[in-house]
């Protein structure tokens, strides 16, 4: 058994989780905003491919053409400029000409400095052109004469539009970007678990001190008063009888806290007798320490049989039963716990209700929270123990079923 148990709470924890689906979902994200780039870069690039063949095919119709055709001509060179492909078209020798008076040799969407010399222009334009052949293959014009012998007469060289150029580099910004925003998020998710974590050390060490307060508190008053019913032997063995319970209760807070994250053993267990035996011992220690509120109990039977464990169950009535007394900050005020069985569905509501303070909206979100805490030496970790343990302990739920400010608060315990 001990082996089955060991191996079934072998699990990551929550933390890891988080961060293997921060980077999964981050890997994957990454990865489709590359594909989709890379399949938008390869679309442009054909769509400018085409522009520099559509280009190509237009000087070869107008120089093949006996009437020069000058309005087809500038469309071509005005549809060339809006697309923004840089392209130079050099004449038969191939080489870049800065005369753009003649048509045959001009370039297009290249930026010169015209403060630089000749020689300096035709030096840049080379440069441009050695940029594009590494791309793209220039496009050859021909001329066919009347015996059909051709000639060459242009070569296109084009490259990638300046449009073209910053796709291609989005995804890498948008790596650097992702990159940014998980080692951001990470770290942020790092500081809020270091801080959660403290709070939740911090909660334990208040919750331990404050669950050893009441039986330690109890002790000390038996104390006294064996000291002044000494002479007394009846009283003396009654006292007695309160002191084991007192122990018996701090040997069962020890026990609570030994099965915090083990996987704990349900049994069949009466739910009336369970949660009575939580308020008398309550009950009877309120006087001591100096609350007069009135316990009630109301049940649709007396013997409810649920599968729980009767420790951790009791600690989570303990909890809410002190969170309803702590709640109520005039002198005298009442807790009344009302335990109904479903027949039908074999399930039971436990609702514990209080005549404090009550509770706002928020409040109602914020109460199960780690740390969170509406009282100033409150610990802020009893009511999400009990929360835990109901829920992923007993498959139940615990919840806020009703409150408001200044009528008392509810809360209701559903399991089966």
């Amino acid at each position: 058994m001990d082996s089955i148990r060991s191996k079934s709470t072998v699990r990551l924890p929550p933390s890891a989780n988080i961060k293997i689906g921060l980077l999964i979902a981050s890997v994957i994200t990454t990865i489709g905003i590359l594909l989709y780039a890379h399949r938008l870069v390869d679309e442009l690039k054909i769509r400018e491919q085409r522009i520099a063949q559509l280009t190509a095919n237009a000087l070869d119709y107008i120089q093949n053409n006996d009437e020069f055709d000058a309005r087809l001509y500038l469309r071509v060179i005005e549809y060339i400029r809006n697309s923004g492909v840089p392209m130079i078209i050099n004449d038969k020798d191939d080489m870049p000409v800065i005369d753009t008076l003649n048509y045959r040799s001009f370039n297009i969407n290249i930026p010169l400095d015209t403060t630089q010399s000749r020689t300096e222009r035709e030096a840049f334009l080379k440069n441009e052109m050695r940029r594009m052949d590494r791309l793209y293959k220039p496009i050859v014009i021909t001329y066919t004469d009347s015996k059909g012998k051709k000639s060459v007469t242009n070569f296109i060289h084009y490259g990638d539009s300046i449009i073209l150029s910053k796709i291609e580099e989005l995804p890498l910004i948008q790596l650097l970007l992702g990159l940014v925003v998980v080692v951001i998020g990470y770290l942020s998710f790092a500081y809020l678990k270091r801080s959660e974590q403290s709070n939740i050390w911090v909660g334990m060490s208040k919750e331990t001190a404050h669950q050893l307060g009441t039986p330690l508190s109890s002790l000390l008053a038996w104390a006294e008063m064996l000291k002044l019913k000494s002479d007394d032997p009846q009283e003396v063995i009654t006292i007695a009888g309160e002191i084991t319970k007192d122990i018996e209760r701090l040997n069962r807070i020890a026990i609570r806290f030994s099965k915090i994250g083990s996987v704990p053993d349900l049994k069949d267990q009466n739910i009336v007798t369970v949660v009575s035996s939580v308020m008398g011992y309550l009950e009877d220690r309120m006087p001591r320490l100096g609350r007069h509120i009135t316990f009630s109990l109301e049940s649709s039977k007396d013997e409810i049989i649920m599968k729980i464990n009767r420790e951790l169950f009791e600690w989570v009535m303990e909890n809410l039963i002190k969170n309803a007394a702590e709640a109520i900050e005039t002198e005298t005020g009442s807790i009344h716990v009302n335990i109904d069985y479903h027949e039908k569905t074999h399930s039971v509501t436990i609702d514990v209700t209080d005549t404090g303070k009550g509770m706002e909206g928020r409040q109602k979100k914020d109460i199960f929270r780690p740390g969170y805490s509406t009282k100033s030496r409150g610990w802020g970790l009893g009511l999400p123990l009990a929360k835990r343990i109901i829920e992923e302990y007993h498959h139940g739920k615990l919840f806020v079923k009703e409150s408001a400010p200044g009528k008392g608060t509810t809360f209701r315990i559903k399991l089966g």
